[in-house]
């Protein structure tokens, strides 16, 4: 039988879910469960105009962390994290494992398209974007991979590693869009920390509620995510190159 020199594209668009510090992939999973059929739809709508990917399906992947919650941690406790430390002084131990694992995930059952993270996994969400862009070893994070940039990004109480050894993940800024959902009484990752994040983000889209460490599902916020989805979809790709630390 002949065949059309046109086949019909097969990959899902793939999107990679991070969870927060002591949590797990099944544990987020069910935290933000509800939040996809709305991607679900924005993405198949704005995935017309791509011929990368099938028409009719989305992938949410639901990783748990590489490291145990904590070192000592008794066998049957599943809660994992993606590093040890103070956010805002230390060098995080484990970090590096971290990075390597999600940068494997991301080449080996991708490509993703998108990334959403809470908490730490925010951070972790907003790193992996700018290593993407960066496409090259970046302070002290060495890494080969052939996985594009991705098109959105959605940190969730996220925030930016305060020691200057981490500054060049941050310089130049990140470009890739992404949306930051700031809980105004949290007070586990404080506003004016995500904030720190947003000036080292080019094409930030913010969306505050009156709530505490968690992801919010108020129809105000599925609305904003489903615009900004739709919106970051659209944007043309950039293709400036970037330095190494």
């Amino acid at each position: 039988m002949i065949m059309d020199s046109f086949t019909a594209p097969s990959l899902p668009a793939k999107v990679l879910m991070l969870h927060g510090h002591g949590q797990s992939g099944q544990f987020f999973e069910g935290k933000t469960r509800f939040l996809q059929p709305h991607l679900r739809n924005m993405i198949l709508k704005a995935s017309q105009f791509d011929n990368t990917y099938a028409s009719d399906s989305v992938e949410f992947y639901y990783p748990s962390g590489v490291l145990p919650g904590n070192p000592d941690q008794r066998e049957g406790d599943n809660t994992r994290v993606w590093g040890y430390g103070d956010r805002q002084v230390d060098r995080i131990k484990g970090l590096d494992q971290s990075i390597s694992y999600v940068l494997n995930i991301l080449e080996t059952n991708g490509p993703f398209i998108g990334v959403v993270g809470f908490s730490t996994g925010a951070a972790l969400a907003a790193i992996i974007t700018s290593l993407l862009e960066k496409r090259k070893s970046a302070c002290g994070f060495d890494f080969d991979t052939t996985h594009p940039p991705l098109k959105f990004a959605v940190c969730c109480s996220g925030f930016k590693l305060g020691n200057p050894w981490y500054t060049k993940l941050y310089k130049p800024r990140i470009e890739t869009p992404i949306l930051h959902v700031i809980a105004l009484m949290d007070n586990v990752v404080e506003p004016k920390e995500s904030m720190q994040l947003v000036k080292f983000c080019r094409n930030s889209t913010l969306y505050s509620f009156f709530g505490t460490h968690y992801v919010p599902r108020s129809p105000q916020f599925l609305e904003k995510l489903a615009d900004f989805v739709r919106g970051a979809l659209d944007q043309t790709d950039s293709d400036e190159d970037w330095e190494d630390c």
